[in-house]
């Protein structure tokens, strides 16, 4: 049974890793510029993709993603001089697609899948006959020198930060995997198991195994750029069967064979995390934030486990091992145990490294880190 959780989990794995790439797996690492245009020659193109000779237009252009803002497409021909294309770049809508599902473009990022042309359609036409280049020449140096350097100003207007900024931000968001009160749960829960042979009831179907489902809220208020202070709550769920079967002595498990008992258990934990809060911003951008993050606070943890034994009677009901429980609701068990305990410690969360994405007043955000939010967490935030 471990080998299918171990299978589904690298299922699981393999699945987020894809669905984070949208654009990685759709769009690639290159993207398509179309060129046409009423030329009465053959032109020749060189791109960061390679180089391109003797077109007829319209043509169709590769180039590389990577560093894609300022590149520049060169066109040449025989007997005309051309102005070279310079490329403009944007975000691709797959990677905002990938952004919902988990940590936002990790995948696309590196794979420089997460930027794609702002035009990808140009019109070619002539600068000047090769027989005025030279006259035209300076001329023309120093006007794609005026025109780059107003590009880049209005890209560095673009990058500046407004003064003025939402200084409030709430968020909602769920949290999957281990967390801090997972270690008293699976302490609880080894001792009985050990105690009772006990089996898991559902081991083949539950693919977040014994780990907490979660979700909370939480509040900052940025100090500054750089730092934010706040509070988060958040809240966290655990339940699981198991169940065991007591056969004569010197007999090992068999269909044939009735046993002479069997047994059901039910775990359910429960806790509750206050905790004031810290974040730290790396790098920010009118679109894109990331940053870390420490909380100490207190966690309540209600753990309960409940064992009941019971006879066996034969029944023509028995078909597998979930119909245990309809036939123990018209027995009386011979033995019973249990555990219902509150814990109180201090909550703690390391998160090493946080990304939102989204402009004013809106935005999805995802978390690497541990603590008593769990080791993925991922939901969506408003600004004020």
């Amino acid at each position: 049974m471990k080998y299918v959780r171990v299978i589904s989990a690298l299922s699981l794995l393999l699945m987020s890793i894809l669905l984070s790439s949208c654009a990685t797996i759709i769009s690639g690492t290159t993207a398509d510029v179309h060129l046409d245009g009423n030329v009465d020659e053959p032109i020749n193109v060189v791109t960061t993709k390679g180089e391109y000779r003797d077109l007829n237009l319209p043509a169709t252009v590769k180039v590389k993603r990577r560093s894609l803002n300022g590149q520049h497409i060169q066109i040449s021909s025989e007997n005309y001089v051309y102005s070279d294309i310079v490329l403009q770049s944007s975000v691709n809508p797959w990677s905002i697609a990938g952004a919902f599902l988990y940590v936002p473009l990790i995948v696309d990022l590196a794979t420089n899948a997460a930027s794609q042309p702002t035009q990808n359609r140009f019109t070619i036409v002539p600068a000047a006959h090769r027989s005025q280049a030279d006259s035209l020449h300076k001329a023309d140096l120093l006007r794609m020198s005026e025109a780059e350097e107003a590009q880049r100003q209005i890209q560095l207007l673009a990058r500046q930060l407004p003064e003025h900024y939402d200084r409030h931000e709430l968020r909602g968001g769920i949290g999957l995997g281990n967390c801090q009160a997972s270690h008293d749960k699976d302490k609880m829960i080894g001792d009985f198991m050990k105690r009772y042979e006990l089996k898991n009831m559902n081991e083949i179907e539950d693919y977040l195994g014994d780990a907490f489902l979660q979700a909370g809220l939480e509040y900052h208020y940025r100090l500054n750029r750089k730092w934010e202070v706040g509070f988060l709550a958040n809240w966290g769920i655990s339940q699981k069967n198991y169940f065991a079967l007591f056969y004569p002595q010197g007999i090992a498990e068999s269909y044939t064979i009735n046993p002479d008992d069997y047994a059901l258990a039910d775990e359910q934990c429960r806790f509750f995390v206050f905790a004031p809060s810290v974040r730290y911003t790396w790098k920010e951008t009118n679109a894109f934030r990331s940053y870390s993050r420490i909380a100490l606070g207190v966690l309540r943890h209600h753990l309960t486990f409940d064992y009941k034994r019971y006879p066996w009677i034969d029944t023509n009901n028995f078909y597998s091992r979930y119909d245990l429980y309809d036939i123990a609701d018209t027995q009386t068990p011979s033995f019973t145990d249990w555990e219902n305990k509150i814990r109180w410690n201090m909550a703690y969360q390391l998160t090493a490294i946080g990304a939102t994405i989204g402009r004013k007043y809106f935005n999805f955000f995802g978390e690497l880190g541990y603590g008593s939010l769990g080791i993925v967490r991922f939901g969506f935030g408003i600004t004020f």
